[in-house]
């Protein structure tokens, strides 16, 4: 329950934090990516359509119907690759965006000041991408065991519940390691921290996900906001929000 109530207070505030105008340009490099990424869907739409076997003669027609189904599923495959490739680009190619984004929110909040450098910044990158195959290995993990379950005991009419609560899991920790290694977590101290707090990985994750599916602008809105929540929710489970009324009468002095 506290975990709900911590997205609830993760949610309102970071609504109002934008509607304040105050993180309106990190929004920007994810709309660029998506532009890029639609551009790219609808070529690849066209390309299908063009790629479609007609003929004037039924028996013929009725031979190119299998081909056709095939180059349906090729492009199904494809554009599947594609979106998969885009969460990861979001998470990852922006995590400079998102990582600032977060630092930000986390010193509006707890008065803290984060020390910025090139260097730091090419190691958040590369321990993200680490950070991010790891978690992708262990989501397929997770999913072939639940297929192999699944399977075994005839439970198939709940597959896409569980495999859109595994997907979640897995984007949940990966927006949580932007507060881990800020406070110098190890990146296996990142999954453990996953596996402590679950709930919390699915809510987030969840979130995404959800705003993620509204067409067109839950694609450059959902990273951010996800980044914001689990920013405010990890100051809440690690119990640095609510400040301690003493540091708030530091800060007003000051």
């Amino acid at each position: 329950m506290q975990s709900i109530k911590f997205h609830i207070k993760g949610l309102i505030t970071s609504v109002g934090e934008i509607f304040k105008g105050k993180y309106l340009w990190f929004f920007l490099p994810g709309t660029i990516a998506t532009i890029l990424y639609l551009w790219f869907q609808a070529s690849t739409e066209d390309l299908k359509a063009a790629s479609m076997l007609e003929s004037d003669y039924s028996w013929v027609d009725w031979m190119f119907g299998y081909v056709n189904e095939g180059i349906e599923k090729g492009f199904s495959l494809l554009d599947t690759i594609m979106e998969q490739a885009y969460i990861f680009f979001v998470i990852t190619a922006l995590s400079p965006f998102n990582t600032a984004l977060a630092e930000r929110l986390d010193g509006s909040f707890t008065g803290q000041t984060f020390e910025f450098n090139l260097l730091r910044v090419l190691n958040d990158f590369l321990r993200m991408i680490f950070v991010v195959i790891l978690l992708l290995l262990l989501e397929i993990v997770f999913l072939v065991l639940y297929w192999l379950v699944s399977w075994f005991i005839g439970i198939e009419l709940i597959d896409t519940i569980v495999y859109h609560m595994i997907f979640a899991f897995f984007i949940g920790i990966s927006f949580y390691d932007f507060a881990l290694e800020r406070y110098q977590v190890g990146v296996f101290g990142t999954i453990g921290f996953g596996f402590s707090n679950p709930l919390s990985m699915l809510l987030t994750g969840g979130i995404f996900l959800g705003i993620y599916a509204i067409p067109y602008v839950g694609i450059p809105i959902s990273p951010v906001i996800a980044v914001m929540v689990s920013t405010i929710v990890y100051l809440y489970i690690t119990k640095k929000l609510p400040r301690p009324k003493s540091e708030l009468k530091a800060d007003t002095n000051e």
